[in-house]
């Protein structure tokens, strides 16, 4: 074979591969369009939040730990003009809205794992900040937070047509990994009930 023969034959070659990559199509498979599409979580409304609270009296959350999937059972808990599930007996409700963590029915790290929920009346989502702020709370990623010390505040704001609700929490920096990851769960799951709204 002459250098011009290997180099046209090369050529050649080189036209079909492309030809053929270029005739490819993308194979359509329609099960994995409708698999992911299944599989994709819709965010909810705030009514819709409300309307599955009410019709499930427990659920179970979804935790990393130590690099691995936890399941915990939660159980509808409904305040005054509010729901929200709280980990199965992890809580010792110590005022109307406030819990401390708890095992076996005793107070664990010393109090410091705390959850709380306030209604800011007749106050604006800014207004309820800007207090916040002056409080020394910064605003990181959808929480409102602070330090004091060894212990990291949080408060979730919600807002509902002129109303605001607040569902605060505390743990110590040790146990970030564990409430830490927690407690941001279980503020999720607030949502104000339908007689309020």
């Amino acid at each position: 074979m002459t250098k011009e023969n290997a180099e046209a034959g090369s050529d050649q070659s080189d036209q079909s591969d492309q030809s053929e990559s270029e005739n490819i199509l993308p194979v359509e498979d329609s099960t994995a369009d409708n698999t992911i599409l299944e599989n994709t979580p819709v965010p909810e409304t705030s009514e819709e939040k409300v309307e599955k609270a009410e019709k499930e009296d427990t659920i179970v959350l979804k935790i990393m730990r130590e690099g691995e999937m936890d399941e915990m059972s939660a159980t509808l808990f409904t305040g005054e003009g509010y729901v929200i599930y709280l980990t199965d007996g992890d809580w010792q409700q110590h005022a109307t809205d406030a819990w401390t963590a708890a095992f076996e029915g005793q107070i664990v790290l010393n109090g410091q794992v705390q959850l709380w929920i306030i209604h800011y009346e007749d106050k604006t989502g800014d207004q309820v900040k800007g207090e916040l702020e002056s409080a020394g709370y910064t605003l990181e990623n959808s929480d409102m937070t602070r330090q004091e010390g060894e212990v990291i505040y949080k408060v979730r704001l919600n807002e509902f047509e002129n109303d605001v609700w607040g569902v605060n929490y505390c743990y110590p920096i040790e146990a970030e990994e564990g409430w830490g990851a927690l407690l941001p769960l279980i503020a999720d799951t607030f949502a104000v009930s339908m007689e309020d709204q």
